[in-house]
């Protein structure tokens, strides 16, 4: 048999992670009935490993009467990549035969997964719309206040979802904030939040208090849609926030340098990056 990808392998993961995620409630819980009410939808192969995926993430965090959230599934699924999938492709050039037996049964579902077809995402133009509606009379409050833009680029699967890499994707966007009309972004760097800080820091802008104004709540409500929008139709979602370099310092990003744009994005089913930008001014 030839290589199987590690990216595609990833993906068939991510997919089960997805039914988990899917399965929670309105609080946001993935309860062990959620999910078993979730796997009974299914069949085949992502039936199996949506089973698995979920025991090991319950057996990792077991405490009585625990529940699932998000970022625990986010984190789950991170070790998983690693620990039952990466650590077996000793040559980084794709899983043989010989590698795949020697992996758990969480591992070989996930291989014999890929090569399901999965389901499709919305064309961008539909997932635009998406974003748009979700965003409506939504804003991220700071010295200003700033909409969140739909953005997209294309970014192939196996290509690494690391800051540079989105900061290259999204060179126009960016620029066009900045107003660095030459597209010149040498001068700016970047803070990237792995899975959980991503999953948190997008929990935190759809959350409000009882006693809050109108206004906040009604932001809240909006991100809350954007965020539900990030995770039924994307995979590998990060936040990413760019600025100015420090003086001091120029490898790290600059504090109260002016404007930052925040960009929340993830990966699509058909290679590209999407999900939505905005600014926080900070001085």
């Amino acid at each position: 048999m030839s290589r199987i990808a590690k990216v595609d392998v990833n993906a068939a993961l991510a997919r089960a992670a997805k039914n988990i995620t899917d399965s929670a409630g309105t609080d946001g819980i993935s309860s062990r009935a959620n999910v078993k009410a979730k796997v009974a939808t299914l069949s085949g192969t992502e039936k199996a490993l949506t089973d698995r995926l979920f025991r090991f993430i319950d057996h990792r965090d077991f405490k009585t009467n625990a529940r699932v959230t998000a970022g625990d599934v986010t984190r789950a699924l991170d070790y998983a990549k690693e620990h039952l999938l990466a650590k077996y492709d000793v040559n980084a050039n794709g899983f043989s035969k010989s590698e795949i037996v020697k992996m758990s049964v969480t591992g070989q579902l996930a291989v014999k997964l890929k090569g399901v077809a999965a389901p499709q995402g919305p064309s961008t133009s539909a997932l635009g719309k998406l974003f748009e509606a979700a965003a409506k009379d939504t804003f991220f409050m700071s010295e200003s206040d700033s909409q969140p833009a739909f953005i997209s680029a294309a970014f192939p699967a196996g290509k690494p979802l690391t800051g540079e890499n989105v900061m290259a994707a999204f060179k126009g966007p960016l620029a066009a904030a900045f107003d660095e009309q030459t597209g010149d972004l040498s001068k700016y760097t970047f803070e990237l939040n792995d899975a959980a800080q991503s999953q948190q820091f997008i929990n935190d802008l759809a959350a409000f208090e009882p006693g809050d104004e109108d206004y906040a709540k009604d932001n809240a409500k909006g991100f809350a849609r954007v965020g539900k929008v990030l995770a039924d139709n994307l995979t590998d979602v990060r936040v990413v926030r760019v600025g100015a370099r420090d003086d001091q310092d120029p490898s790290k990003l600059g504090t109260d340098q002016g404007a930052y744009q925040y960009l929340m994005v993830g990966r699509t089913n058909d290679g590209k990056l999407a999900g939505v930008q905005f600014e926080s001014v900070e001085t």
